[in-house]
């Protein structure tokens, strides 16, 4: 029986002012494909942080860009995942926040070293047509179909509850 580590997650939907959304490339963990695939700013909870702390901590250490817990407001999407790296078992139930940027920029100020390796692969400002037909891997499953409502300033009444990365399918 494998002992899963909680490990749970703030991640934040940054949308430039022409309705593009910041992912970042990286080699996936296990169980995944090594085959490089996008996903969102943010990262692991500290302890005594909320998503919305995480999530904004994680947007200024990676991107540069500054953000309030209060402005995100009430999450827009969550799922979970269970995933392995270095032998290390884990589980994360991930928030995701939606907060709009005044520039399509990357400026990371503390990046770990694990993250200078990652972040070696690129960032790309991606439209939500360009999400929605691409064959790479991005991750969350289904942000592509979040994207026209939050673009649209529209936001869920309840976080959507997005396809577990658990099962695979990035």
């Amino acid at each position: 029986m494998i002992i899963r580590t909680p490990r749970p997650t703030g991640r934040v939907i940054l949308a430039s002012p022409d309705d593009r959304v910041l992912l970042f490339r990286f080699i996936p963990p296990d169980p995944w494909p090594k085959e490089p695939a996008w996903f969102l700013p943010g990262g692991g909870l500290e302890p005594g942080e909320t998503p919305a702390q995480a999530a904004v901590r994680e947007a200024l250490e990676e991107t540069g860009h500054v953000l309030d817990p209060a402005d995100l407001g009430d999450p827009v999407a969550v799922n979970e995942s269970a995933w392995s790296n270095q032998g290390r078992h884990f589980s994360s139930v991930h928030t995701y926040f939606f907060a709009r940027v005044a520039a399509a920029t990357v400026a990371p100020t503390a990046l770990e070293d694990y993250e200078k390796e990652e972040f070696q692969l690129g960032n790309r400002w991606w439209s939500a047509g360009e999400l929605a037909t691409t064959s790479e891997r991005v991750f969350p499953p289904g942000l592509a179909g979040l994207l026209p409502d939050l673009l649209a300033g529209l936001r869920p009444a309840a976080p959507v509850r997005l396809p577990g990365t658990h099962e695979g399918q990035g």
